[in-house]
């Protein structure tokens, strides 16, 4: 092939790459590791960044990356995902480098580009596609060393092998990879390599004692680790090979005809695929590390050896195998992770927000992403409160604290995924607190519920802000004082002196500068769910008004509430003569 076309194919994988990679790259919220990213990268500042990793199994490179990336980029899901998008395509453009045949390496390339897995890997704030980059680095470097040992490709292998595994521990398997394959090709600079990698990896020895902290406080490894298993290889068969899995299995199995010769180049990507599964074999009964994710670095070389198996085929063939791999890439969907509704929750919690108030989380490992989302939706100074994090910082005193946090709000906004091993009823210890629950929202992830409770603390009847025709007390308004999103959420509670005949409604409104009516909602309480007529005599009645705001410009606006029969038009006045009472002036920004 020559270098023209070379060039010419390789750009038009790397645009198909591209696109997969971009598309859709924002349909989905954050996910639980990635609120983990964010929340190990929100200091640029190194210490802070190491500080909070100590009691995490990772190492601190990408995540001080990371924050460097936002303080550039910025901190919307798109910028910070954007930072693995650039990191895929450099190892879809490296990977030719990694084969002896430009063919071989146009295939390789496009094998992964297509490829679900490195499609969903790489459309996350996640280090993995990082990891992967600097493994096809190193290795790149490698061979190059080996081929030409001159003091300039010694240091910038060194300095891939230092990154690498300051960005993921699970990068390290490619330095075995490289003794094996030295000792194998070229045993005699083995000692020159093992030498090296020493030196090296003195650079890692700070960190050490942080990776063996990490290690102690967590013995058994990854919590989500998978079980050695049948059914586990058939999961991840599918997951790093497609479907039908026979069709790139069919062109690993042809690249085994150019092992004829130890010392081929082939042998490396021969045991970058086989070093890593023994490696994760023999430490599982000591360190569960087998996942999808780590085991995902075997996507590099199963598209090379792709690649390599293509070249037994003639010129035709190889093409039309091309063309097959692209169109069963592009048609199908061998891998793809949904991820729960914290986005959807956190937009639902922001169209509804009472001025402040606490908002709490009980999500599992969903607070983090959870977190993100609310703080980008709501307010600068919201109060946002793990509570699975006061469960871990109070242990049994935790009731305590909670018991405080109901005393000092009037009311919140609680999420709450349902865990049937620990179900946690909360709306016992709300009553006892005179607590009501005034909303709930219900999605479904996997099947599973999450919950959004709204609960208000009920004001006394003695707490009057107006009082409207004598007989219909208002006791509380709750709205935001502050607006960005459509719509203006307005609670309004009520109680009457005496039996009311007539049903009346209720005007939430908008008022300009100038007096002039901009926006309005009016109707029955509760949408006509709990009409006045059904009032009981000094009995506390919750309403909720909606207004709709999208068509208004930015600026101050007063906010105010009429009653009225909507049969007569009759205006009950406040006890100040007037038609309707001003609540407060409210800033749409």
């Amino acid at each position: 092939m020559r270098n023209a076309g070379f060039l010419w194919l390789m750009v038009g994988v790397l645009l198909l790459a591209s696109v997969l990679r971009i598309y859709h790259l924002n349909l989905q919220g954050l996910w639980g590791d990635e609120g983990w990213s964010v929340e190990f990268s929100e200091s640029a500042n190194p210490k802070d960044v190491v500080r909070a990793l100590v009691p995490d199994l990772h190492p601190p490179l990408y995540f001080m990356m990371l924050a460097l990336w936002r303080d550039v980029a910025g901190n919307s899901e798109i910028a910070m995902r954007l930072l693995a998008v650039y990191s895929a395509l450099l190892t879809v453009a490296i990977l030719p480098h990694l084969t002896t045949n430009k063919t071989a390496g146009v295939i390789a390339a496009l094998v992964l580009a297509l490829s679900d897995k490195h499609v969903v890997l790489s459309q996350e704030v996640r280090h993995y596609p990082t990891a992967f980059l600097m493994m096809a680095v190193c290795s790149w470097l490698f061979l190059r060393w080996l081929k030409q040992p001159t003091r300039q490709n010694t240091l910038l292998y060194a300095i891939s092998i230092i990154a690498s595994v300051y960005i993921h521990y699970y990068t390290a398997l490619i330095l075995f990879v490289q003794l094996l394959y030295t000792l194998v090709k070229c045993h005699k600079r083995i000692y020159a390599l093992f030498l090296m990698m020493a030196l090296s990896m003195i650079a890692f020895l700070p960190w050490t004692f942080v990776a063996w902290y990490q290690l102690l406080i967590r013995p058994e490894g990854i919590l989500h680790s998978m079980p050695l298993s049948w059914d586990t290889l058939e999961y991840l068969s599918v997951d790093f090979l497609g479907r039908p899995p026979i069709l790139l299995l069919s062109l690993i199995g042809l690249s085994l005809g150019h092992l004829k010769k130890r010392q081929t180049p082939y042998l490396y990507s021969l045991l970058w695929f086989i070093v890593p599964i023994i490696i994760t074999i023999l430490v599982y009964p000591f360190v569960t590390v087998l996942t999808d994710r780590n085991m995902a670095l075997l996507l590099l070389p199963i598209a090379i050896l792709a690649g390599q198996g293509a070249l037994w085929l003639e010129p035709r063939g190889r093409w039309l195998l091309a063309a097959i791999i692209t169109i069963n890439g592009v048609a199908s969907l061998d891998s793809y992770q949904i991820h729960p509704p914290w986005r959807e929750l956190a937009t639902y919690v922001a169209e509804h927000y009472p001025a402040n108030e606490t908002v709490f989380m009980d999500v599992r490992g969903g607070d983090k992403a959870l977190r993100y989302h609310l703080t980008q939706l709501l307010p600068a100074d919201t109060e946002i409160v793990s509570v699975n994090q006061l469960r871990l910082d109070y242990g049994i005193y935790f009731l305590g604290v909670w018991e405080q946090y109901l005393q000092q709000n009037e009311g919140f906004w609680i999420a709450y995924w349902v865990n049937e091993n620990e179900h946690w009823d909360i709306a016992p210890r709300m009553e006892q607190a005179g607590y009501i629950r005034t909303a709930t929202y219900r999605t479904y992830h996997l099947g599973k519920p999450i919950e959004l409770y709204h609960y208000d603390k009920l004001p006394t009847l003695d707490e009057v802000v107006a009082l409207f025709g004598g007989t219909i007390r208002l006791h509380r308004v709750k709205y935001p004082s502050v607006v960005t999103t459509d719509t203006l959420p307005v609670s309004l509670w009520w109680s009457s002196v005496e039996p009311l005949s007539v049903s009346y409604s209720i005007s939430v409104f908008l008022l300009n500068e100038d007096g002039q009516l901009v926006a309005q909602q009016d109707g029955p309480p509760q949408d006509g769910n709990a009409p006045t007529t059904q009032w009981q005599v000094d009995g506390i009645v919750f309403d909720i008004h909606t207004v709709d705001i999208s068509h208004l410009p930015v600026g101050q606006y007063r906010l105010a509430v009429k009653v009225y029969d909507s049969a007569t038009g009759q205006i009950l006045q406040t006890s100040a003569e007037e038609e309707y009472f001003v609540v407060d002036i409210i800033d749409k920004k």
